[in-house]
């Protein structure tokens, strides 16, 4: 977005002086008679020093809903499109989403729909967000389409708060014992390690291992922080569509505990978004392409392929999702009865609330379990580590008796 100075004429005939934002000059001038302003010079104005790209602020996502749901609230009140997106514009504190702002109304005063300017924006809106307001201007239902999204956006946002929320607390416990173990390995065990050398003592075994993991940490600690790292960007190449996303997701499904609450949070997103596209008026088929796409789980996703299929073929969605043996068989029942009361969008919208539910006790339960077995963990290690160096010291008061 630039920035312009103009000179224009006001409603009682004085002149004015000032700046302005906007993506070009015709939208300033635009911008100006919106003002009841009549310009007659418009300079763009230069930008002097320079900038930090990634010290810039970027566009979040709840900045995106939260605009998604005043866009709605303004359009309901019977506001027109641009009028509603200037008013937002004037209001916007983050210069990137003023930015945003401005190009998608250029876009549409050029003659773009609204679905074809968000289109053009794909960093910003999916192609669940553009499929469904191309829906809703065909339907003439926009503002209503736009609660919709808000309130998806508003869900997806506190299901996620929920998840990360639960891998919270055991993520700083293992970072915790991580450190405190490698403090006693690199800096305690070699004092005690070399006292017992002095000594001459016989170690135990379970000392002996301690101090060679010591030893091992002390010289090589180079080697395993090359590891831990070069596994983690080895696992994110590897955890790419068309490489090996489709076995990562499968193990993700089998882990004891974790993998059913991922199948909980990939069901509940899979009938929320199709239930929402539905209910929108999405074509079906195109809605399961936007599932496919939006699912997060490529062992689910490759399932939509076979939806699809029986769809183009005329039979329902319930049967390939039952023969999958992936999706719950209450979630295939629901979708059969749904399928077959023409109620199919309630159905979904009901199994979406209800997986949230389940993944909301499935979260809660989860840390009240992780907290204990944490702290038996990093007592176990720190335990073993300190009963380790007191058996020789045992033998070395035997000795002095």
């Amino acid at each position: 977005m630039s920035v312009f100075t103009y000179k224009a004429i006001d409603a009682k005939g004085k002149e004015v002086v000032g700046t302005i934002e906007a993506a070009t000059e015709k939208m300033a001038s635009t911008r100006l008679k919106e003002m009841s302003l009549r310009p007659y010079n418009i300079v763009e104005k230069k930008e002097t020093g320079f900038q930090i790209p990634f010290l810039q602020k970027g566009i979040k996502e709840e900045e995106i809903s939260l605009l998604t749901r005043q866009l709605a609230t303004l359009l309901d009140a019977g506001l027109p499109l641009l009028r509603a997106l200037t008013i937002l514009q004037d209001q916007a504190e983050n210069p990137r989403l003023k930015d945003l702002l401005v190009t998608l109304s250029a876009d549409i005063q050029g003659g773009s729909s609204f679905s074809d300017a968000l289109s053009k924006q794909k960093k910003f809106f999916t192609p669940l967000y553009v499929n469904m307001v191309k829906a809703g201007e065909i339907g003439g239902v926009l503002e209503k389409v736009l609660s919709r999204l808000a309130e998806f956006a508003e869900k997806e946002m506190e299901l996620r708060t929920k998840i990360k929320g639960a891998m919270t607390y055991p993520a700083v416990m293992a970072l915790i014992a991580i450190t405190v173990v490698s403090f006693l390995l690199i800096k305690i065990i070699p004092t005690f390690a070399h006292m017992f050398g002095e000594m001459g003592l016989e170690l135990p075994l379970p000392t002996k291992i301690v101090i060679g993991a010591s030893d091992f940490l002390v010289g090589y600690w180079w080697l395993c922080v090359l590891v831990v790292v070069g596994g983690i960007f080895a696992l994110r190449w590897y955890d790419q569509p068309g490489r090996g996303r489709y076995q990562v997701d499968k193990i993700k499904l089998k882990i004891p505990v974790f993998g059913d609450l991922s199948l909980k949070v990939a069901v509940a997103r899979f009938s929320r978004t199709l239930g929402t596209l539905v209910t929108s008026g999405v074509p079906i088929l195109q809605a399961i392409k936007i599932v496919k796409e939006t699912i997060g789980n490529e062992v689910l996703s490759n399932v939509m392929d076979d939806v699809s299929a029986s769809i183009s073929q005329g039979e329902t969605i319930s049967k390939p999702l039952h023969r999958s043996k992936v999706f719950p068989l209450m979630v295939t029942h629901m979708i059969a009865v749904g399928e077959e009361t023409g109620a199919l969008d309630n159905m979904l919208t009901k199994i979406a609330d209800n997986y949230d539910l389940i993944v909301d006790e499935t979260v809660s339960a989860l840390s009240s379990l992780i907290e204990p077995i944490m702290v038996v963990f990093m007592g176990g290690a720190i335990g073993i580590i300190v009963m380790a160096m007191f058996f020789p010291m045992f033998e070395m008061i035997n000795l002095v008796k």
